[in-house]
Formats: C-alpha cells, sequence, structure tokens
C-alpha cells in the first residue's frame, strides 16, 4: 500500500493566500515570544511557554493533586457517556411536570428502562427521581447528596414522632397552600438549563479543586455560549433558593419553638418587631434579609450559593459584559440615576458561582422530594386533611 503512493505529494497543485494576518516565520514547534495556549475541554486551558510533555492533565494534577485530577477526569468522562441523553432527561421531567403521567411511565420504560411500578404518586416520583439523580451526578457532589438526604430524612421522622401536632399544622399549610406542589415544579425546570450548559460548566468543575484558576486567563471561548445565555438561569435559581428557605426557616422554627410560624424576637432600638409574624410573611422576605431570620444550626448555607447582590444586579439589568475581554461588571448598590460601585468577575469566576448555586438548590429539592413523599404516603398522609381543591371534602 505504502509503495504505491511512494512520492505523492497531497499539496501539489495547492496554493493559499494570507489575508488580514501576518505569516510568522518560525525556528522551533512555537516561538517563545508567541503566548502559547493549549486547549481542552476538560481540563484548565494553559498559557505560556510550550513545554513538551506538559499536557493539560499534567498540569491540572500539579495544581490540584493526582487524585483530584483523575476525580475530574471520571466526573468529565461521565458527563461525555451521558450528554447525548440530556434533552431525553429534560423531555422526561416535562410530561411529569405537565401531569402527563401515563406518557411519562412509557418515556421512562422507552429511554432509560425504568420501570413505574404502579400509578401511584410516590412509583412515579421514584421513577423520576431515580433518572434525574443518575444524569445529575457530575454536576453534584454525591458524598454530600447521600449525606443531606439521611439527615433530612431522620431529622422529618423525628419530628413526626416527638412534634406530631406541631408538624402536622407545618404539613396541612404546605397541603392547603399548594407550597410544596408549585415549588417541586420550579425545582425541575432547574436542571434542563445545567444539562444545557455541559460545555461551559466544565472548566468550571474544576474550580472545586483550585478556586485560583478561576482568576486566571482562560478560553472559555472553547464554548459558543457566553454569559447572556445564563444571566437568566442564575436569576431563576435564585428565585428558587428564596423559597427553599422558606422550608428550611419552618423546619428551624419547629426545633427550636415547636410552631413552624413562630420566629425569634426582633426588634429596633425603638422596640418596634422586626421579625416576621408567620412563615407566610417571611416567603415575602428578600432573599438578601432572609438569613437574618434562620436562628437555627440545623442547616448550613454555603456562601457562595447566597449572593443576593449579584442576582439584584442581573434582576435590575445592571450587569455588563465584555465578551472579548469575558469580565463581568455589575452594580449591586441602589445609586439612583448613577452607576458607579462596581464589582467584577470573570465568566469562569461566574459559573462556578451558578454552579454552587444549583447545588444548593439541588440539595434542598432533597427537602421538597422528603416533604413530598411524607405527605403521599403514612405517617406524613394520616396527618393531612385532605380536602377538594375546589373546596369540597
Amino acid at each position: 500500500m505504502q509503495a504505491g503512493i511512494r512520492g505523492f505529494n497531497p499539496h501539489e497543485g495547492v496554493h493559499w493566500t494570507v489575508t488580514n494576518a501576518t505569516e510568522l516565520a518560525r525556528e522551533g514547534m512555537f516561538e517563545p515570544e508567541i503566548d502559547f495556549v493549549d486547549l481542552h475541554l476538560d481540563f484548565p486551558v494553559v498559557f505560556g511557554t510550550y513545554v513538551p510533555g506538559h499536557t493539560p492533565f499534567m498540569r491540572a494534577a500539579e495544581r490540584a493533586g493526582t487524585g483530584n485530577a483523575e476525580f475530574h477526569r471520571a466526573r468529565l468522562g461521565i458527563i461525555n457517556e451521558q450528554y447525548k441523553k440530556y434533552p431525553q432527561v429534560a423531555e422526561l421531567i416535562s410530561k411529569y411536570a405537565k401531569g402527563y403521567y401515563g406518557p411519562f411511565s412509557d418515556y421512562a420504560w422507552k429511554r432509560f428502562k425504568v420501570k413505574v411500578k404502579t400509578q401511584r404518586m410516590e412509583d412515579i416520583n421514584a421513577a423520576l427521581y431515580g433518572v434525574v439523580s443518575e444524569y445529575v451526578l457530575p454536576f453534584t457532589l454525591p458524598d454530600d447528596s447521600r449525606d443531606v438526604v439521611a439527615k433530612f430524612t431522620t431529622l422529618l421522622v423525628d419530628l413526626m414522632k416527638n412534634k406530631r401536632e406541631a408538624m402536622a399544622a407545618f404539613m396541612q399549610e404546605l397541603y392547603d397552600t399548594g407550597f410544596l406542589e408549585n415549588l417541586q415544579k420550579d425545582c425541575l425546570k432547574l436542571y434542563k438549563p445545567v444539562f444545557e450548559a455541559e460545555l461551559p460548566l466544565r472548566p468550571a468543575l474544576f474550580l472545586d479543586f483550585d478556586q485560583t484558576y478561576a482568576t486566571k486567563k482562560t478560553a472559555m471561548r472553547v464554548s459558543s455560549q457566553d454569559f447572556t445565555e445564563y444571566r437568566e438561569v442564575y436569576k431563576d435559581m435564585a428565585e428558587v433558593l428564596n423559597r427553599q428557605l422558606v422550608l428550611v426557616a419552618a423546619i428551624g422554627n419547629l426545633i427550636e419553638r415547636g410552631d413552624h410560624n413562630a420566629f425569634a424576637m426582633r426588634t429596633s432600638k425603638s422596640g418596634k418587631p422586626l421579625s416576621p409574624a408567620s412563615l407566610n410573611e417571611f416567603a415575602d422576605v428578600a432573599l438578601g434579609n432572609k438569613l437574618q431570620d434562620l436562628d437555627s444550626s440545623w442547616y448550613t448555607l454555603n456562601p457562595l450559593a447566597l449572593d443576593s447582590e449579584l442576582r439584584n444586579a442581573i434582576a435590575h439589568n445592571k450587569v455588563d459584559y465584555d465578551d472579548v475581554t469575558q469580565v463581568i461588571t455589575y452594580y449591586p448598590k441602589m445609586e439612583g440615576m448613577g452607576r458607579e460601585k462596581k464589582r467584577e468577575m470573570v465568566l469562569l469566576d461566574y459559573m462556578y458561582r451558578l454552579l454552587m448555586l444549583f447545588r444548593e438548590m439541588h440539595r434542598l429539592h432533597h427537602l421538597v422530594k422528603c416533604l413530598n413523599y411524607a405527605l403521599l404516603i403514612d405517617p406524613g398522609a394520616s396527618m393531612v386533611r385532605r380536602e377538594d381543591r375546589n373546596g369540597g371534602p
């Protein structure tokens, strides 16, 4: 075979010209005065002088340790195996959210080989969350998810046993207002945009091991997506977290004072009450002010997930983005007609904050799931008086 093409020049007769650029002569593989960029989808982009053998993986291992680099490669390997099915996961969630439980069951079996045992909601939920948990795995911290589920389950069972009447009153309000049902659907809506962001989230995942990398110049342009596609996602996630904190507050109040509506007393210097009078009133408190009424230590929020100033700047369209430098400039303060007190972050840092916010939402979605399960089966179901949504018994 090789003898048959000996002397063949594949470029013979091919001519090219250089337009709007200068062709540089070089002596070695790369000229040292020209910045070398080693691009990689799964590991940090490397800038600087080219060093043979210093691949992105080797550089990552130097920065984060071999074990962490291997873990990072493994979870991105999962994304590589799963990403083509992300649209199907989103479609399964959509069928559930719309209440199309028959088509949901058929689709779960057809696309994921997951059999829904019965058409009872607890079995439908089990099928849904089994699929979601599998495909969201590389974006979360598995050990953290297992620990938080065990914690929520143990705590809720304890409250149902030892503070039954108070817990029943809380569950009844969740049922009567439809708060839990609506919150669950809003949580589920946020998985699709995360799946769609898998490409720009890949380098952000590495910040789990080296957060200083966020301040370095990076070639996020390996993805055609940029900040403008994720500003609304951040705002929506923050809004869902805002409402999830209502559940955190209620359980804290049950633990501390035996009543989900009973907040610790806060007063102004003049003695005016400042604390919410009820859980319903707390639900209307702005996200940035909610923490001051969470006096129980039963649940700790990730501070990177709760950036109310960034959320407010995005919500009020007080954000500028330079798509060349990939620098986000936002103005978090109320400044009347002016914009002077600015803050800046690079796109990679923003994507990591989006990831942290998603993880916090996902953790508290487990709480939503546990409470919903308690409404569906004993002992939760027996605690709630069920009436027709139209007012009949």
